[in-house]
Parts: C-alpha cells; sequence; structure tokens
C-alpha cells in the first residue's frame, strides 16, 4: 500500500513540474541574448564605453532608456526617460540598438510586444563631482577616470 501511495505522489510530482515548465514556456518575459549565451548586463557592460570628453569635464550620472521588444525580438522604439549629458545618452542608444536578438515575451503561447527599461550609470573614479543617484549592487555601471582640479585626461598633463 505505502508502494502504491509513493508511486501516485511521485506522478503528481512529475506532473506538476511538467505543467509549470510548460506554464513558464507559454507565458514569460522577454529574455535578451536569445543566441549569445549572455546576459543583457554583460552584454552592455563589456560594450559601452565611456566617452572621454564626458571623462575630462568629470561628467557622472544616469542614463534610462525604454525601448519595445517585438514579438520577433527585435528591439525598437526607443524612448530617453532620464539622461545627464547628451554624448553618453547617445553612446548608450547606440549600443543599446545593436544589441543581440531577444527572445520576445510569451502569453498563452503567443509571441508579444513587451516594455523595457535599462538603467545604466556613468560612473567616474577619482572625480571631484558628486552622482545625484548612486548605483545599486547588480547594477549596469561603465567605469571611467575622473578628473581633479590637480590633473586632466588629455594627453601630456598629470
Amino acid at each position: 500500500m505505502n508502494f502504491k501511495l509513493l508511486f501516485i505522489s511521485g506522478l503528481l510530482s512529475v506532473s506538476f513540474l511538467l505543467v509549470g515548465a510548460q506554464e513558464n514556456v507559454n507565458n514569460r518575459k522577454a529574455q535578451c541574448c536569445a543566441d549569445e549565451g549572455s546576459s543583457f548586463k554583460s552584454f552592455l557592460s563589456k560594450t559601452i564605453k565611456y566617452p572621454v570628453r564626458a571623462q575630462e569635464n568629470n561628467l557622472q550620472g544616469q542614463v534610462i532608456i525604454d525601448f519595445i521588444v517585438g514579438k520577433d525580438g527585435g528591439l525598437k522604439d526607443f524612448v530617453v526617460v532620464k539622461d545627464f549629458d547628451k554624448e553618453c545618452t547617445e553612446y548608450a542608444m547606440r549600443v543599446l540598438k545593436t544589441s543581440p536578438e531577444w527572445l520576445p515575451a510569451m502569453k498563452d503561447g503567443k509571441a508579444v510586444c513587451s516594455k523595457q527599461s535599462v538603467t545604466i550609470y556613468f560612473k567616474l573614479i577619482g572625480a571631484d563631482t558628486e552622482m545625484d543617484v548612486e548605483p545599486q549592487e547588480g547594477d549596469i555601471i561603465v567605469w571611467g577616470y575622473g578628473t581633479t582640479k590637480k590633473g586632466s585626461l588629455t594627453k601630456g598633463k598629470t
């Protein structure tokens, strides 16, 4: 009798796992880098560079960009929500547009468009300026080197 109970319990567990797995395929959020095997954060961290002019001028801050992941996994309809420097924002936007293809969001087994948002912090080491918002652990941070009143990043100066 215990064996039958154990067997039925095992079957129920397996069927709940299969239903849960099917649920995840039928309903999921959009996911980056379908073919790359890496995360969106990893892609951005490797690709975005701090513009030299912004570093020389001790410019640091936060850029927030909203975009749509289409049914085909392509990105479109980019909107700048927050910026602090035109060059940093344009660079971030340019990199976002080269993002690897995404897996689209799924609802009830059908691909749907979904709105996404990315926050990128441009942060300087050794700058005289402070950021208005500090990044949290896990945020996307592009590091650069700031200048102090004693020095500059331009060639020939220290």
